[in-house]
């Protein structure tokens, strides 16, 4: 997948190298010959855009010196602009956090401006850094606000490549069917303004879709159409991803030839951009062509080079995907110890990553209530500082008007204390929810134990397997390991889950139940987990599953509902329950 914007260009032919320099020389002779700040600050942002993938210092050296020119003569609108140039420069170094700082900055200029396009941008950027960090709400949040004003703009460019961003959300959250609607959207949206290289980006990221769904046809002839595109605009970095993905399409099929061929051609030119991202990607399907060609060595070697630029680059998914890699060799060649402790750093990264989503969910919710606390006291304050000024006001009247400021006074009275009811009301209404909190958090509590004992069932089994292998005495003690681990399996698991949920969900089964008497206990378990609003892949790892059987599931699931024809969510749809 290539859904995050890098421009890596390697191979170019001469006349492009020589339009490029022209254009710099062009730009910085007009930054000398300029006097007026507004126009210099404008071409100090473009010079810098140019050296952004060719020489980084120097792009952030031009960025810096634009945006001092513009803090030094108050010009607004370029400092907005110069704050965008240097988070965009922050975000291609992977300095996440620096870039969504100067983002939120930039987009705060930009809307108090009322500059639409500008708002927009900085909010296109700035999804894109939230989805580098795992903030999927935020990410979506940004992207959507970027999508309705480049539409209303009709700036068909930008919104193609919004749609692009939103489907990749939805790609790492395993919703292929809502990442697929959004590449859809941002192939035709490309198809409309004829830009090739959106058009390739669109065929690769619809083919990994249906490679992922099992429809490896349909995705190799999609790859097939990004590669000649992204040939002929020499995006290697695209290139690469296109190699890459076809090389898995081969694993797959087990013609391994094949799968080595693209997958060395992908590497020869992840090396020559020098993008380490990319080739983080390319090292994980060499471990696991290896892998399964029974090279072991080299399967290490290649899984070892994806985690370790995979944690440089921040790529949490391919670290998980090496360590389990690697964890599967050390096991295939009889190295327990080292498969068990790669086997726990995996277990560890995916547990993260399942509960990003819970915590930010928790987070989100929590900084709406310290919001809306805050406007309900500036209001109060708002409030009291008018009625100040008609007390004021009504001593400076005569006597009559006086007598009416007491009825007036009064009336004030018994309003402060209906805000003082409401405030209580607001209060209990909170401390309702934060018990709600504390019981939906022992509830994933219970779950984690799932998690707890598929680690133990995966240890024992694998004791068991190797037990035979060992001396006669030495079996003796494995046997008892064995037996100690299997002892500390909570098997009552299911049963207290269900026992914490109905503490948050009172009568949730009873209405499911009467509204929908068909419905069997496995139906009823997934209505369950779908209602605390876990995603497919939390519900695979719990009922020890593949996503694809949940996905299953829960088509069949619309059908008892009889949701099969309506636009409704399960999730949505249970929450009325």
């Amino acid at each position: 997948m290539f859904r995050y914007s890098v421009i890596l260009i390697f191979f170019c032919i001469p006349l492009y190298l020589l339009a490029s320099k022209l254009n710099r020389d062009s730009l910085q002779q007009k930054i000398y010959i300029t006097n007026i700040p507004a126009e210099k600050i404008k071409l100090l942002n473009l010079l810098s855009e140019s050296w952004m993938d060719d020489d980084p210092i120097k792009s952030y050296q031009l960025a810096k010196e634009a945006l001092s020119l513009a803090e030094s003569v108050d010009d607004i609108e370029g400092k907005a602009e110069s704050l965008y140039t240097l988070a965009v420069h922050s975000y291609k170094q992977n300095d996440y956090i620096i870039a969504g700082n100067l983002l939120i900055q930039s987009q705060e200029i930009f809307r108090e401006n009322e500059n639409s396009e500008g708002y927009a941008k900085s909010s296109l950027e700035l999804g894109k850094v939230y989805a580098r960090q795992f903030e999927y709400e935020k990410s979506l949040e940004a992207l959507f606000l970027a999508s309705e004003i480049f539409q209303n703009l009709q700036h068909y460019d930008k919104l193609a490549e919004t749609f692009n961003s939103i489907g990749g959300i939805y790609y790492d959250q395993l919703n292929y069917d809502k990442a697929f609607e959004y590449f859809q959207n941002s192939l035709l949206t490309w198809t409309k303004i004829n830009n090739g290289q959106g058009l390739a980006i669109a065929y690769n990221n619809l083919g990994e879709i249906y490679r992922l769904t099992g429809k490896l046809e349909n995705a190799m002839d999609y790859y097939r159409k990004s590669v000649p595109i992204n040939k002929s605009i020499e995006r290697l970095d695209n290139l690469a991803y296109n190699y890459d993905n076809i090389a898995n399409i081969f694993i797959e099929l087990g013609e391994y030839d094949s799968a080595n061929y693209y997958l060395k051609e992908a590497l020869r030119l992840t090396n020559s951009i020098g993008n380490e991202y990319i080739a983080s990607f390319v090292y994980l399907s060499l471990g696991k062509l290896y892998e399964q060609t029974e090279f072991f060595d080299l399967s290490l070697k290649y899984f070892d080079s994806s985690y370790k630029l995979a944690d440089k680059t921040g790529a949490l998914y391919n670290i998980k995907d090496a360590t389990f890699g690697m964890s599967e060799v050390y096991y295939a060649r009889g190295q327990f110890e080292q498969a068990f402790n790669y086997h726990r750093i995996y277990k560890k990264i995916g547990d993260s990553l399942n509960s990003i989503n819970n915590l930010e969910k928790i987070t989100q919710l929590e900084m709406k209530l310290i919001f809306e606390h805050e406007n309900k006291l500036k209001a109060q304050k708002l409030e009291n500082t008018r009625y100040l000024y008609m007390v004021i006001a009504f001593c400076l009247l005569s006597f009559l008007i006086i007598a009416f400021l007491f009825y007036g006074r009064l009336r004030i009275k018994n309003k402060h204390s209906k805000i003082e009811k409401e405030n209580l009301r607001l209060e209990s209404q909170q401390l309702t929810k934060e018990l709600n909190f504390k019981n939906r958090e022992l509830a994933i509590n219970v779950i984690y134990l799932v998690k707890k004992n598929e680690l133990i069932n995966f240890i024992s089994e694998k004791l068991l397997r190797a037990k035979s292998r060992f001396k006669a005495e030495s079996q003796v003690m494995i046997q008892e390991m064995i037996i100690e681990l299997q002892a500390s399996i909570d098997s009552n698991i299911w049963k207290t889950f269900e026992q914490r949920f109905l503490e948050v969900h009172k009568e949730f089964y009873e209405k499911l139940k009467n509204n929908f008497p068909a419905l069997s206990e496995n139906d009823r378990k997934l209505c369950a987990l779908l209602r605390l609003n876990m995603s497919t892949k939390d519900i695979a790892a719990i009922t020890h599953q593949n996503p694809n059987s949940i996905e299953v599931a829960r088509t069949r699931l619309r059908k008892k509902l009889l949701l099969s024809n309506k636009s409704i969510s399960l999730v949505t749809f249970l929450e009325s329950f």
